[in-house]
C-alpha cells in the first residue's frame, strides 16, 4: 500500500449505456449486484462485501464512461491534490456534495490521455443487510455474486505516459509491466492498495490506436468456482463471452471476460489475484518472450492485437473526436509524462 498517496482505492465507475434497461438486467440479474438507489435517471448498485453505498452508476446515454472515481486519502490530500493537478494544468471542476448518491464533496478532470476521473473522501457506507457484521450485504441471492469492484483496465495510445501521470499525479505504483526488449511499455499494472493492480493501463491495440478507452471494469468473487459458474450463467443468458474462463500468469487471477448486451462494455469476473505486502518490491517485468505465459497461464490462448474477441475497447467521452482526442476544452497537456 502506498501511503503517501493522494488517493486510497478505486471507489466506483459511472457508465453510459444506450439500453439502461438491458444493462440493469446484465449487472443486477446476472452479475448479481444489488440496486441500492436511483436519482435524476442513474442506478446505482453495489456488491455484497462493499463498505460504501456504491460501486457502479448506470445512466441512459452514448456508450462512455462519465468517470472512473477514486477516493482520496482524507480530506486534506482532495484539496492538495486539486492544487496539484491545477499547477500542472489540468483543468478541474469542483463537485458539490449530493451531485451522487451518498457522496460528498469531489473534483473531476480529464487525464491527458483522455480518461476521465472523480476523487471524493466522503461517502455514506452501504446499509447492513447481512446479520453477518462485517458484511454489508446478503451473498449469493441472485448471479455470479461478486464480492466487490476490483480494478479497471484502460487503454491509450502512449501507455508510457499514462502510467507517469497515474503515478505522478496520483501516486499509483507499479506492479508488474510489459516492455520488449528494444520498445517501449505496452501495459502497467498499478495500485495504491496492496492488490497487484486497482489500475491497469496498456495500449489501446491497432488499428483502433485512441486516447480515452476502456478495456474492462473487474469484479472479484470468492474463489474461482463463482467465476465458472458465471460463465455457466452468461452462456445461459445468451451473453457475448470475449475469453473463457482461465488464469493470468500476469496478477494470477482467474478470469472470465463478458461483455455488457446493453453498453457493450466488457467486464471481467474475477477470482484470486496477487497482493503486494512487501516496501521494497521490484517490479516484474514480462516481455516477448514470455508474453503468452503473462497473458494466459492456464486457459484458451490470448494476445492483446490479434484481431480477437478482446482487442475492441469503448470510448471514455463519446464526445472525443475520431482520433480519440478528448473534446475542446479539455486540458491535454503533457502533465506527468
Amino acid at each position: 500500500m502506498n501511503r503517501t498517496a493522494p488517493v486510497c482505492k478505486l471507489g466506483h465507475v459511472q457508465l453510459a449505456t444506450p439500453d439502461i434497461d438491458a444493462s440493469l438486467r446484465f449487472f443486477r440479474d446476472l452479475v448479481g449486484l444489488d440496486v441500492v438507489g436511483e436519482d435524476d435517471g442513474r442506478v446505482y448498485l453495489r456488491a455484497w462485501n462493499e463498505v460504501d453505498h456504491h460501486s457502479l452508476v448506470l445512466r441512459e446515454g452514448p456508450t462512455g464512461v462519465d468517470h472512473f472515481a477514486l477516493r482520496a486519502s482524507s480530506a486534506a490530500h482532495l484539496d492538495a491534490l486539486a492544487v496539484d493537478l491545477r499547477a500542472h494544468g489540468i483543468a478541474v471542476d469542483e463537485v458539490a456534495a449530493g451531485a451522487e448518491l451518498g457522496q460528498g464533496d469531489a473534483i473531476r478532470f480529464v487525464s491527458p490521455q483522455g480518461h476521465p476521473w472523480e476523487v471524493y473522501w466522503e461517502m455514506a457506507k452501504g446499509r447492513q443487510d447481512s446479520h453477518l457484521l462485517n458484511q454489508r450485504g446478503k451473498a449469493y441471492l441472485r448471479g455470479s455474486s461478486p464480492m466487490h469492484l476490483d480494478h479497471i483496465n484502460i487503454a491509450c495510445v502512449d501507455p508510457a505516459a499514462g502510467e507517469a501521470f497515474l503515478a505522478d499525479r496520483l501516486g499509483f505504483l507499479r506492479r508488474e509491466y510489459v516492455q520488449p526488449t528494444d520498445g517501449p511499455v505496452f501495459a502497467s499494472w498499478m495500485s495504491v492498495t496492496s492488490q497487484i493492480h486497482d489500475i491497469a493501463i496498456a495500449m489501446d491495440p491497432p488499428p483502433s490506436l485512441r486516447d480515452g478507452r476502456l478495456h474492462h471494469i473487474s469484479y472479484i468473487h470468492q474463489d474461482r468456482s463463482d467465476v465458472l459458474r458465471a460463465g455457466e450463467i452468461m452462456r445461459d443468458a445468451e451473453v457475448q463471452i470475449d475469453l473463457a474462463p482461465g488464469k493470468h500468469g500476469i496478477s494470477q487471477a482467474f478470469f472470465l471476460y463478458v461483455k455488457d448486451p446493453g453498453s457493450g462494455h466488457r467486464v471481467e469476473l474475477f477470482a484470486g489475484g496477487m497482493h503486494v505486502f512487501d516496501p521494497d518490491w521490484e517490479p516484474v517485468r514480462w516481455d516477448e518472450t514470455n508474453i503468452e505465459t503473462g497473458m494466459v497461464w492456464v486457459g484458451p490462448d490470448f494476445l492483446p492485437g490479434s484481431g480477437g474477441p478482446m482487442d475492441p475497447t469503448t470510448p471514455c467521452l463519446p464526445e472525443a473526436d475520431p482520433a480519440g482526442r478528448p473534446a475542446a476544452g479539455v486540458a491535454a497537456t503533457e502533465a506527468g509524462r
